[in-house]
């Protein structure tokens, strides 16, 4: 019998990370875990959409649409994406 690991946010951060400082084009070091896409670093909500996108492809983890508004920093992004990941493993 294998046993299944649950990947945890700190799985995740380097690889959310990579994909939020490409995709708002910042430098690296700039990005912080509690700094506000939109008012830190200049982003939008499609830039938003645009990073989710590439979090489900690359990652294989959906974020429903429904919570972007609430995914304002790394750190809520990569709790998401760490929460979502387990209820996919779970069913």
């Amino acid at each position: 019998m294998t046993q299944q690991t649950v990947a945890t946010a700190a799985d995740f951060h380097e690889q959310v990370s990579r994909i939020v400082i490409e995709e708002l084009e910042l430098e690296e070091g700039e990005l912080t875990d509690n700094g506000h896409f939109i008012d830190d670093y200049d982003s939008d909500s499609l830039s938003l959409i645009t990073v989710v996108s590439r979090i489900e492809k690359e990652l294989g983890v959906v974020i429903p649409k429904t919570e972007l508004g609430e995914l304002v920093n790394l750190r809520l992004l990569v709790d998401a994406v760490a929460q979502h990941a387990a209820e996919s493993v779970n069913g």
